[in-house]
């Protein structure tokens, strides 16, 4: 083929239909990635450990799921010329205004990724990851033109306030020529959490044989149970030396984080203490919002 030799032969495909149904429901949430994320396979985008891994490593972002959504499909746009004749130009865009009941405590969060870059992956309502499959094999979100999450909305006393999530995809035919939804066995509206901001502290006083800390959440101050001795670290002044001693550590049950230290104990230094990132966590799915200072003399 040559310059401006395009090719106008239709390779036509069989209209036979297959006897099940997709049965995808209503947009409930949406699954931010960037740009540049997607699953290898179609095993890959089953496998939930994946999922995880994508957001604790900072490019799977889920958002909140959605309390009403009101679909919205343009309609496709066609040039109506002088002599009477309709010349097809594009398809019309896909896309929607989700409303969700969230705190403002987390609006700001949630804001910074407005106009940003990035696809998405709708979860439908009865739990269906619908994304987008070029080839057959990788799999990722639909491209976004636009992804804006509002303010809080008002009320008339018979309604919820709510903050608004607008969205358009950007490419019709990713959705009509390149659809793909993986057969997950688990359940991504319930599994599927974004990372939370946590506030590492001291409690009471640290001594050479005893440090203790605490791990809250930033918004709704509720303290944070189930952490692991691998999820955390103290370090010596050099910022390198990792001073936990295996074995010591004692989950208390109610927030707080026990550290012994015997044979050594600590030497007289300052310390910072904090959570791993999430992705070096063995839990998992919440981050530190600063480190932890405490001196031994």
């Amino acid at each position: 083929m040559a310059y401006n030799s395009p090719s106008c032969v239709a390779v036509l495909k069989n209209t036979g239909l297959s006897n099940c149904k997709d049965e995808l429901l209503y947009d409930a949430m949406l699954v931010w990635t960037t740009n540049a994320f997607q699953f290898a396979s179609e095993a890959d985008a089953e496998d939930e450990s994946k999922w995880i891994d994508g957001i604790n490593l900072g490019t799977v972002f889920p958002h909140p799921i959605f309390d009403e959504v009101e679909p919205a499909l343009e309609d496709d746009v066609e040039q109506e010329t002088g002599i009477g004749a309709s010349l097809f130009v594009r398809e019309g865009k896909y896309g929607g205004l989700g409303r969700a009941i969230t705190a403002l405590c987390n609006l700001a969060n949630l804001r910074t990724f407005n106009e940003v870059t990035g696809r998405a992956f709708i979860i439908t309502g009865n739990g269906k990851v619908y994304g987008t499959s070029p080839d057959g094999v990788i799999f990722r979100g639909f491209s976004l033109s636009e992804f804006h999450i509002g303010m809080l909305g008002g009320s008339d006393g018979s309604t919820k306030r709510m903050v608004p999530f607008e969205y358009q995809f950007k490419l019709p035919t990713e959705m009509a020529d390149f659809p793909a939804v993986p057969q997950l066995t688990w359940d991504p509206l319930t599994q599927l959490v974004g990372v939370v901001d946590v506030v590492v502290a001291e409690v009471g006083s640290s001594t050479d044989a005893l440090v203790v800390l605490s791990v809250i959440r930033t918004c709704d101050n509720e303290v944070v149970t189930g952490l692991v001795e691998t999820d955390f670290t103290i370090l010596a002044s050099d910022g390198s030396t990792e001073m936990i001693q295996a074995g010591l550590f004692t989950d208390n049950a109610d927030g707080t984080y026990s550290f012994v230290f015997t044979t050594p104990v600590l030497p007289a230094d300052t310390y910072t203490a904090n959570l791993k990132t999430p992705t070096a966590q063995t839990t998992g799915q919440i981050e530190s919002t600063g480190v932890v200072t405490f001196v031994i003399s």
